[in-house]
């Protein structure tokens, strides 16, 4: 298939996801890259050289509808990921009718799409790059006990906080912590690691630590853009990304997760904080179960969790349905 690939216009993690999208697509596929700041002019241009089958884009926000238009104005069939659903369905839900198939992370906005009419609207989660997220033998100078890589959003706070008072384990944090944990930074247990880290180091980061704990973003922040409320029933692309580490997470429960891994033999979940400390407990404890649990994780993720599949996934709908 002939592809246009247009950028998301975002940068930071974005950088790598279409590097690696364009990695994968360019194994099997014809494709051009295409950065919507450029224009609309150079986009007819160059898809007029080309003629692809299908353009593909993410998130959508920086992606002027005069483009999509056009595109389907000359028969090219077009597909957005969203993959900051559901945190800004205001947005979203009126992108979406301006493409030919929607691709959403979470079940809930698939929902949502559906229920308004979308007619190829698809799950189709995040994945991991297993060249970059792979088990390493380190020299541990990032080991810890517990490691949380991430935005410090009020609840993952409050989880450091509570952690940090009611057990003896040393904690790393990873990201702009500084600030919210300011009353906790002369506490011997806890290691802050400030700033974003691109994904190589945050591997780093998954495969010296005993459990990382993974929690979600909530749906009701409020500088989130969900007016309508919805709450996110999927995990998120962490959790594929430490599986492929072969590293050990705790994970906060998402009605989604079984449709991704077998609770209790490839990955652990809580629901609570009191579910969460016995866990830990448990785990710490039980070095032999974490290293099956966590090797089992990351044969699951090659097989079935990898930006390969999705693509190839991606690919089949648009090639196999009728806009």
């Amino acid at each position: 298939m002939k592809i246009l690939f247009i950028s998301s216009g975002y940068n930071g993690i974005y950088d790598h996801f279409e590097a690696w999208i364009l990695q994968e697509l360019s194994k099997k596929h014809e494709v051009k890259y295409f950065q919507n700041k450029n224009g609309l002019r150079t986009l007819q241009t160059l898809t007029k050289s080309f003629m692809p089958d299908a353009a593909i884009t993410m998130v959508g926000f920086k992606l002027p509808i005069n483009m999509i238009q056009w595109l389907k104005v000359n028969n090219i069939k077009t597909a957005i990921w969203f993959t900051e659903d559901p945190y800004f369905m205001d947005q979203t839900a009126e992108l979406s009718r301006h493409y030919d198939f929607v691709f959403t992370i979470d079940t809930a906005a698939l929902e949502f799409y559906k229920k308004n009419g979308h007619k190829q609207a698809y799950q189709l989660p995040l994945a991991t790059e297993p060249e970059i997220f792979k088990p390493k033998k380190m020299e541990g100078i990032f080991t810890s006990d517990i490691c949380i890589v991430g935005y410090p959003y009020p609840d993952r706070v409050q989880y450091i906080q509570f952690l940090l008072q009611n057990t003896p384990y040393n904690i790393r944090v990873v990201g702009n912590w500084k600030k919210p944990l300011y009353y906790y930074q002369n506490n011997p247990k806890l290691i802050i690691n400030e700033g974003w880290f691109k994904p190589s180091i945050a591997a780093d980061f998954y495969n010296c630590a005993k459990i990382i704990l993974n929690t979600h973003r909530p749906f009701n922040l409020k500088h989130n853009q969900n007016r309508l409320g919805i709450e996110g029933k999927s995990i998120n692309n962490r959790t594929f990304d430490v599986a492929a580490c072969e590293a050990f997470q705790l994970i906060e429960f998402k009605e989604d997760l079984p449709n991704h891994f077998v609770e209790d033999e490839e990955i652990a979940a809580f629901k609570n904080k009191e579910e969460l400390l016995k866990k830990i407990d448990y785990y710490l404890q039980n070095d032999i179960e974490r290293q099956r649990m966590a090797a089992k994780a990351r044969n699951r993720v090659l097989k079935e969790h990898t930006f390969e599949k999705r693509l190839d996934k991606l690919i089949h709908i648009i090639s196999n349905a009728s806009t």
